[in-house]
């Protein structure tokens, strides 16, 4: 590919669309969180345990008290471990495999919530299951404002973990996952390093009208047949938009773009990682899609964030 076709990428700097409340409106969300209890509850596996790890299936509350689980691997030792928060894309579920981890660190699968159910790695693709549209109206009950402050709860649940040192953590998050991290690591003092996989949920007035992913394909469809809602549903997604939090994020940050991403399009994850104000990394594939640089680009990633987190100490 020809260098001055990544002008576009390169160039893209889409301006921030927050609200006057944007802050308050977070601040207050999180705020809530402390009245909730965690209540974590880790039970060993020992079918998942394998490459030096210890699996633990776990659970804690959400901010609305429900239950929300994930799998934390912990490696052998007694010594304890930094850790790093793995975060998947909507509508697949992950299938780590403890023999690719680095034993240098443990780390926490989270779960998006309403995905508990669906059928993982190579399995058939479950159809859309229109969690983006739940409660879209209302965003103080959307969907994604509950996938948000569950990464925070997924971070404050590590903090209990006394095998785990939860000073400084790094977080992987893959496509809305990383629209997660985005959003943890903007308000947690915890998170210190930070990997976007494909970054998908930002710089949506643009990436909506690019992609049909089963989240644009569920939004738009809702707005075709909501038309007169239109306006309200664009302005609470403001709120949601992982790009309005870019000038939030002060640690350093990693991000993988394939240029033929149909998913999450380069032009928006350049627009994000340009608006970033912070040590920052992009690694980009010019002939790969959603998956860039797969296994070897993950395990690139996972050593990158223990140079970082072990600079911390």
């Amino acid at each position: 590919m020809a260098i001055e076709n990544f002008d576009r990428y390169i160039l893209s700097f889409p301006d921030l669309d927050r609200e006057g409340d944007f802050l308050a409106f977070w601040e207050k969300s999180i705020a809530g969180l402390k009245g909730v209890p965690i209540e974590p509850v880790l039970k060993k596996n020992s079918k998942k345990s394998a490459g030096g790890f210890t699996c633990y299936d776990t659970s804690y509350r959400g901010y609305d008290r429900s239950s929300q689980t994930g799998e934390l691997y912990l490696p052998h030792g007694d010594d304890r471990k930094k850790a790093v928060l793995l975060i998947h894309d909507y509508n697949t579920m992950p299938d780590p495999d403890p023999r690719q981890f680095d034993d240098s660190l443990a780390y926490f699968v989270m779960t998006l919530r309403g995905h508990s159910s669906l059928p993982i790695g190579d399995e058939e693709a479950p159809p859309s299951p229109g969690y983006m549209i739940e409660n879209i109206l209302d965003r103080d009950s959307y969907y994604v404002k509950n996938l948000y402050l569950d990464a925070m709860r997924a971070i404050e649940m590590l903090r209990l973990v006394k095998t785990v040192d939860s000073g400084s953590i790094g977080i992987v998050g893959r496509g809305l996952g990383a629209a997660c991290a985005v959003f943890a690591a903007s308000f947690s003092e915890r998170v210190r390093a930070l990997v976007l996989e494909a970054p998908s949920f930002c710089e949506l007035p643009l990436s909506q009208n690019m992609v049909s992913s089963d989240m644009t394909r569920e939004i738009n469809e809702f707005i075709a047949a909501s038309r007169t809602k239109k306006k309200q549903i664009k302005k609470i997604l403001t709120y949601f938009d992982a790009l309005n939090f870019s000038d939030l994020i002060k640690i350093p940050v990693l991000t993988v773009c394939g240029i033929k991403d149909k998913l999450s399009p380069a032009e928006c994850v350049f627009g994000l990682f340009n608006r970033l104000m912070c040590d920052k990394t992009i690694e980009v594939y010019p002939e790969e899609g959603h998956d860039a640089g797969g296994i070897k680009q993950f395990k690139k990633s996972i050593q990158w964030l223990r140079e970082k987190l072990e600079a911390e100490q």
